[in-house]
């Protein structure tokens, strides 16, 4: 019954939040955002013993990674701008609520608030800051909806976001953030540990989809869905495509 009721709103939301990726495309064919990345490999540690309803984050294991780091708008270097972290991660096929089958999980987070409500609000940074790489999205686990977030860890030098300073500075000393979930207004628990290293870089046909890709245990809310589906097909066709449309 909730669903139904908010599939009007978040429909609607969702074509307009594809209006501005229909003119970034225009100039961006490939990557209407998060165009300029860098390529990291690493390996995710989770400590278990988590209570979130979802198995992914409650279950112990060490899994090998890739992401990507990147600018959002892709605005000229040295303004600020939203930084994002895309993670993928390697998942055994299960049953009930269990992602898909050929074993991926995509995790999308960016640079956001860190208090209960302005988790949700994205933050420009001209720096890699200290506060928290946010889902704004929830997972819906057993117990309810959840919320991820990756916190950097205290670092000897500030982290830069222009590209090719990023990546030479994680080779010096690779990258670690901590792990956190969360119920949208609750505190943050952590469940583990990347580390992160300059990895292969994504080819332009090479995209994290956080929809089909979901964590052992997880499912998208159909609401989260319609949000987010025009604005991904939109990223991914080709600009004939939109023109003919």
């Amino acid at each position: 019954m909730w669903d139904m009721t908010t599939a009007p709103i978040s429909t609607l939301l969702g074509s307009a939040a594809r209006v501005p990726f229909a003119l970034l495309k225009q100039f961006r064919p490939q990557r209407p955002i998060h165009s300029e990345g860098v390529g990291l490999e690493g390996v995710l540690t989770r400590a278990g013993g988590g209570t979130s309803g979802i198995r992914w984050i409650d279950e112990a294991g060490e899994d090998p990674v890739r992401a990507r780091f990147s600018r959002s708008f892709g605005l000229p270097q040295g303004w600020p701008d939203i930084l994002g972290l895309a993670l993928r991660c390697p998942v055994p096929p299960s049953g009930q609520m269990g992602g898909r089958s050929d074993g991926r999980a995509d995790i999308l987070l960016a640079t956001a608030g860190s208090g209960r409500f302005s988790r949700f609000v994205p933050t420009f940074h001209r720096h890699v800051p200290d506060s928290a790489f946010a889902s704004f999205m929830p997972y819906r686990g057993l117990d309810g909806p959840v919320l991820v977030a990756a916190h950097p860890e205290p670092r000897a030098e500030r982290l830069p976001a222009r590209p090719d300073l990023f990546r030479a500075s994680i080779a010096a000393e690779p990258w670690a953030l901590g792990m956190y979930w969360a119920t949208p207004l609750g505190p943050w628990q952590r469940f583990g540990t990347v580390e992160l290293g300059p990895g292969v870089p994504f080819g332009d046909d090479e995209r994290f989809d956080p929809l089909l890709n979901v964590p052992t245990g997880a499912e998208n809310y159909e609401w989260t869905c319609r949000l987010r589906e025009p604005s991904y097909t939109l990223a991914r066709a080709p600009r004939g495509q939109l023109r003919r449309a």
